[in-house]
């Protein structure tokens, strides 16, 4: 009875040492942006947006969680499952709920949600939202690249100056044959820790259920890459990035000092906002506005104060919507699991 007790006692210290490092982050991020704002210039951004176009905007990033859910299904067939749209929704829409909660919570509790409303295999169905996260990482990718195919002369050199140069520069003293050398000695490294896990660790029983939730996640990629309806599944990747644009481009068109702006503009401010959700602060608090006020002054001149306002009214409008539809959800999920299931 102590060991487990132990145990639970040494998550639950860890958890909450996350929490706190991850929420003192986000308070940081959030005084450095808000630091030189006044709050009466704040109220005067929230009064001149056009909150028609703010609207606009949160059905979008709904319609794009909602379509997350659709492709999530079909993700999930190879595995011998069909989950209902509505639990695939409900489970995705906790995502977001559970993000605001601690970063990275909401994968763990999606996958909990639907293994609770369809009985699937918790293990299988983590192996689909990886594969899912390997999409979206390589969509974000195309989409940066096409970014800076539209716009070469701003965003390319903005690239290149501030990203590229000072990078190369850093590294200038490092050649070629000592890169491989390093990639040599890591992978060699990766071997004997693997020969090490293999052989001696598996006797024990943490080592075990680790090894067991590695194959589980490698059972979801094999079954995932097997997709029968492979078209809808691009089609509905291709709708939920145009979902993610449009909601970009009406936050845009919101705001009197960003209506003016076109729909590369639009595209740049996406991929940044995509960035600040990125970063593992609860609901990319702090994260999001720093790097969108960030990205206005640089490459727009557009003063800090108008840029937080316009962050602020970005990410509050689709936090306010995730947490609204994701109570809503998580009510469902709790219902669902007290109902008793029909058989035949």
């Amino acid at each position: 009875m102590g060991a487990p007790n132990k145990t639970s006692w040494r998550k639950a210290v860890t958890g909450t040492l996350k929490y706190l490092v991850f929420a003192a982050l986000s308070a940081w991020l959030l005084y450095l942006s808000f630091k030189e704002v006044k709050w009466s210039e704040l109220v005067a951004g929230l009064r001149n947006a056009n909150y028609w176009w703010v609207g606009a905007s949160m059905l979008a990033g709904w319609l794009a969680i909602a379509a997350r859910a659709l492709r999530w299904r079909i993700i999930i067939e190879p595995l011998g499952h069909r989950a209902s749209v509505k639990n695939a929704y409900d489970a995705v829409m906790l995502t977001y709920l559970a993000n605001f909660a601690m970063p990275r919570l909401g994968e763990v509790a999606r996958c909990g949600a639907l293994r609770k409303t369809e009985k699937i295999p918790f293990e299988a169905l983590l192996g689909t939202v990886v594969l899912e996260r390997v999409f979206d990482v390589l969509c974000l990718l195309l989409v940066i690249v096409l970014v800076v195919c539209l716009r070469i002369d701003t965003f390319g050199a903005f690239l290149h100056h501030k990203v590229w140069q000072p990078l190369v520069t850093q590294n200038a003293g490092t050649t070629g044959h000592t890169w491989l050398v390093l990639a040599a000695a890591a992978l060699l490294a990766a071997g004997i820790l693997l020969f090490i896990f293999r052989t001696k660790l598996l006797q024990f029983r943490v080592a075990q259920k680790i090894n067991n939730l590695l194959k589980g996640l490698l059972n979801g990629l094999r079954t995932g890459f097997r997709l029968e309806r492979k078209n809808r599944f691009f089609a509905y990747t291709f709708i939920i990035w145009l979902l993610y644009f449009l909601q970009s481009y009406t936050i845009v068109r919101a705001m009197p000092d960003t209506a003016a702006l076109g729909a590369a503009d639009a595209l740049f401010l996406m991929v940044v906002g995509a960035l600040g959700w990125v970063v593992p602060v609860p609901g990319g608090l702090g994260a999001y506005h720093f790097l969108l006020s960030l990205a206005l002054l640089t490459m727009y001149a557009i003063p800090w104060e108008l840029g937080v306002v316009f962050a602020t009214i970005s990410h509050e409008t689709q936090a306010v919507m995730m947490i609204v539809f994701g109570f809503i959800s998580f009510a469902a999920i709790l219902l669902a699991g007290k109902r008793p299931r029909r058989h035949g």
